[in-house]
């Protein structure tokens, strides 16, 4: 059924649930995962300005470093089980969204696990929701996975 199984996270400590639900998924239909982390850089046509958000010592460069630990924490407790994982992180001056969904056809992945985030309609204004608008605009099918789900 599916093959290759896209789960977007954020940080560590961050919400997993929709992780361990595509941990599960995977182990039972021996398929692997893309754990992936996107670092929104400042799109500029300047090169000094974009090369200053990942330099060693950038706030961009110290997020790649902490997702890139947090990642091999994952990969090793995911092999462990048996589950094949790749993991990538990513600088892009693209919106999370379409980082998600150009990573998801690039990798030929053919479901996309989220969290179903809980948000005010306020706090969606402001900050917009991404499982919606990955969701919406996808051409393979999506899981929202509540955060209550527990492992």
């Amino acid at each position: 059924m599916y093959q290759r199984i896209l789960v977007p996270l954020e940080r560590e400590g961050g919400g997993e649930s929709h992780l361990w639900h595509a941990t599960r998924l995977a182990s039972a239909l021996n398929a692997e995962l893309h754990l992936i982390h996107i670092i929104p850089i400042i799109s500029s046509d300047e090169y000094f300005f974009q090369q200053i958000q990942v330099e060693v010592g950038s706030r961009g460069a110290r997020r790649k470093e902490e997702a890139e630990n947090y990642f091999r924490r994952l990969e090793a407790e995911m092999r462990q089980r048996g589950i094949p994982v790749q993991t990538t992180v990513l600088f892009s001056t693209r919106p999370e969204d379409e980082a998600i969904l150009e990573y998801a056809a690039q990798a030929h992945c053919d479901l996309i696990v989220l969290p179903n985030l809980r948000k005010s309609l306020m706090s969606r204004w402001l900050q917009g929701n991404i499982p919606a608008r990955v969701q919406r605009r996808s051409p393979i099918p999506v899981l929202l996975v509540s955060e209550e789900v527990t492992q």
